[in-house]
């Protein structure tokens, strides 16, 4: 997103002497700004507002470093850092949308005969499958996909069972009358580990960054823009 601001509609009417400082003045308070907003502001909203579902997890460090931001002129541009579509699963979270499609989701995807699989998050962190972040742990997600795969029939020391509506003429032993879900089978331990629903879910946003940005744009750029006129004028 782009930031454009009218300097006199920020900070009142300038005389012609204070006008000739307007570009310099204005390129720095947008760097100072655009700094504030990437490094201090949006990573401490991140931490509020992007959690599991069941209210416990923090972002990832990467994700509170994936702001960036570039000033040309008197327009601040401000974007995440796309290195190797990383943080593409952000989108979702500013914009609302479909979740991010990882290699996971597709092993459930045809494992289940085209279904969609939404953690449960609170099963797997009582089985300690959950980092801090309250992602999946990756050797634990890899298993998950090995085991739908057919690679290894045993899991986690028993057996993953899909009961799905979509595949009403597999094998699902007792499990039958439970909820389209994927679950641990541990001798008489069942435990579901995800739900499974027809079609990815639609997501709203999370944290509406754009509107974020420019509510704190209004509230912090006519301070920062008139110390950096002040500062320009006492450097002529």
């Amino acid at each position: 997103m782009a930031i454009k601001f009218d300097v006199e509609k920020l900070i009142g009417k300038l005389d012609i002497i204070q006008k000739t400082q307007i570009p310099f003045a204005a390129k720095q308070a947008l760097k100072q700004y655009g700094f504030l907003v990437t490094k201090e502001l949006l990573p401490a909203e991140m931490r509020k507002t992007l959690n599991a579902p069941d209210e416990r997890g923090q972002p990832l460090p990467h994700t509170l470093s994936a702001m960036r931001y570039d000033v040309e002129g008197m327009t601040l541009k401000i974007m995440v850092r796309d290195k190797h579509k990383q943080n593409e699963y952000l989108y979702p979270a500013f914009y609302g949308g479909k979740p991010k499609y990882t290699k996971l989701q597709a092993s459930i995807h045809k494992a289940s005969d085209g279904m969609f699989g939404v953690p449960a998050h609170v099963n797997l962190r009582s089985l300690g499958k959950l980092t801090q972040y309250a992602d999946i742990k990756r050797s634990y997600a890899s298993q998950i996909a090995n085991s739908l795969s057919g690679k290894n029939k045993s899991f986690d020391g028993g057996r993953l069972a899909v009961v799905s509506k979509r595949s009403k003429g597999k094998k699902k032993g007792g499990l039958q009358k439970k909820g389209d879900a994927i679950y641990r089978v541990k001798g008489s331990s069942v435990i579901r580990l995800f739900s499974l629903i027809d079609y990815p879910p639609t997501l709203s946003p999370v944290l509406p960054y754009e509107k974020f940005v420019k509510e704190t744009a209004k509230k912090h750029l006519p301070s920062i823009l008139q110390k950096s006129l002040q500062r320009a004028m006492a450097s002529r």
